[in-house]
């Protein structure tokens, strides 16, 4: 029905950004679709090691996956797939929603078009060149997007560049998610301070949180991770996501039992709505 997904985005963003509300929101989209995320782990895995190119961490990766397996976008941004690690848990998402949803990739080089999973290419589009030139040149129509993934240059420069053109002129509802933000203790990464700026000032933007460990879920100064991360990880045990902690996989560590990456700086990526 129309404005279904729409209201569906609002409610679970919403809630996810709320203190009061967010772990058993997590715990009910992880009930929701950690099987499946169990069930896709291995493939990646496999997929990871051929590759050596998937710095993206597992709760981020994971709450990408659910939030488009829960929203249902029929149009989905990226910029940047690089190998294209993200590009997959994005397809895989859209191919379990309906047989319309569609993923549009921009990057500068096309080394993930080799590396695609051929099950995945209907369903993918992949533009070689620079975003900012396509669009200065009327050539990139961000409106019928309704969900946006940003991972690319981490300069403040590029950032300032992509809040201007991307979100500023953006109408429609959309969610968005940028990598790299919250990188670490003082909630700072490459390109953050521009975000964080568009995020204070503009007045589309609502709906912020994040997984990482620093600010879990938006907050530096009242941070929730040290209470969220032991119970999500036991509940990604619990679905066969990861295996269960012992006394050699301490549970309070934040991506216990990594698919492939492993950082002392996880799950940099802030998630926030457009237009709600």
């Amino acid at each position: 029905m129309p404005g279904e997904g729409g209201a569906r985005a609002s409610g679970v963003m919403e809630k996810l950004s709320s203190d009061y509300t967010f772990y058993s929101s997590l715990e009910a989209l992880y009930h929701k679709y950690g099987v499946e995320i169990a069930a896709f782990r291995p493939k990646m895995r496999v997929w990871c090691e051929k590759t050596n190119s998937c710095k993206f961490t597992d709760y981020e990766a994971e709450m990408l996956y659910m939030l488009i397996r829960e929203n249902k976008p029929q149009k989905v941004f990226e910029m940047a797939p690089n190998l294209g690690f993200s590009s997959h848990w994005i397809l895989h998402a859209l191919h379990l929603n309906d047989n319309t949803s569609v993923l549009h990739s921009f990057d500068i080089h096309s080394n993930s078009v080799k590396f695609m999973d051929p099950d995945f290419k209907s369903r993918w589009v992949f533009t070689l060149g620079d975003y900012a030139k396509l669009f200065d040149d009327g050539k990139l129509d961000m409106e019928s997007y309704d969900f946006l993934f940003i991972d690319a240059l981490h300069e403040e420069m590029f950032a300032r560049g992509y809040c201007k053109r991307l979100f500023s002129t953006h109408k429609q509802k959309a969610i968005v998610a940028v990598h790299d933000i919250v990188a670490d203790e003082l909630g700072g990464g490459r390109e953050s301070a521009e975000v964080y700026k568009y995020l204070a000032l503009a007045n589309n933007a609502a709906n912020v949180f994040t997984l990482s460990q620093y600010a879990m879920p938006n907050s530096l100064y009242e941070r929730k991770s040290n209470e969220i991360i032991p119970k999500l990880n036991k509940l990604r045990a619990g679905l066969g996501i990861v295996k269960d902690c012992d006394k050699l996989m301490s549970c309070d560590q934040a991506n216990h039992d990594p698919l492939y990456f492993k950082t002392g700086r996880p799950d940099p990526t802030i998630f926030f709505t457009l237009n709600y």
